[in-house]
């Protein structure tokens, strides 16, 4: 295994509040040099792939980008998105960004149905792990049984090891959790270590992409939102939003 280089001396604490309760952390963004390189060089030793054709093509611009944007659901200003948003049809098949390990599949609040794997094999010096995570799905394709989640359980989570490659589908895109009205994939990519440390990366960094920012990102109020609205709503009906903006009226 070739490791990557540390990374707990490259990070500041998320900006902002979340539902978690574990300390969450984004990459310092006054390290670029050093997290470009990192990306490179995790992309050179890996194949890290979109979890769906065209994926590339269809990140919302509006609320998708990882980073600061103003959430349509929550209706809170400067609010740190933690993964990328990629629109797509409903049933769309969504295929792991890297062959991994199960370690969840069920349903969240929050969530909706979704999928979490880990990747052992992308690990840095100092002993996080990559995770990503599939949110908002309509149906999963990979799962415990009852008996082997009893089994992770009593092991607490480390038997049985089910492994799942790159070529099979783990679910179907939908809009479950608080993504009613607005069918996507919600994309997340965390280094994890065993203390319960989570680093949350761009995954658009991940697979090769220029980041970019929400264009919400400025919002300040409910005002400003509904401004916004008013003037985008063109162009925010030929998104996946359409439903979304139809309720919001």
């Amino acid at each position: 295994m070739n490791l990557l280089p540390a990374i707990f001396d490259h990070v500041v604490a998320r900006p902002g509040r979340y539902g978690g309760t574990q300390p969450h952390f984004i990459p310092n963004s006054s390290e670029w040099e050093f997290w470009g390189a990192f990306f490179e060089l995790l992309r050179s030793q890996n194949s890290i792939n979109f979890p769906f054709a065209d994926a590339d093509k269809k990140i919302n611009p509006f609320f998708g980008h990882f980073g600061f944007r103003y959430h349509p659901v929550k209706r809170v200003a400067g609010y740190f998105h933690a993964g990328v948003d990629f629109d797509d049809k409903p049933k769309t098949p969504i295929f792991p960004i890297a062959a991994g390990i199960l370690e969840y599949s069920g349903f969240g609040v929050i969530n909706g149905k979704y999928v979490m794997l880990s990747h052992p094999e992308i690990k840095t010096e100092d002993g996080f792990v990559l995770h990503s995570l599939y949110m908002h799905l309509r149906d999963l394709k990979v799962s415990f049984t009852s008996y082997q989640k009893m089994l992770r359980e009593v092991s607490f989570n480390t038997y049985p090891i089910i492994h799942v490659d790159d070529k099979s589908p783990i679910g179907l895109l939908g809009q479950t959790g608080n993504a009613d009205g607005y069918p996507h994939l919600h994309l997340q990519l965390e280094f994890r270590n065993e203390k319960g440390d989570i680093v949350i990366v761009d995954p658009l960094m991940t697979l090769g992409m220029e980041s970019k920012e929400n264009l919400t990102k400025d919002l300040k109020t409910e005002e400003a939102y509904q401004n916004f609205l008013s003037k985008n709503k063109d162009e925010m009906m030929k998104t996946n939003l359409s439903e979304y903006l139809k309720k919001e009226r």
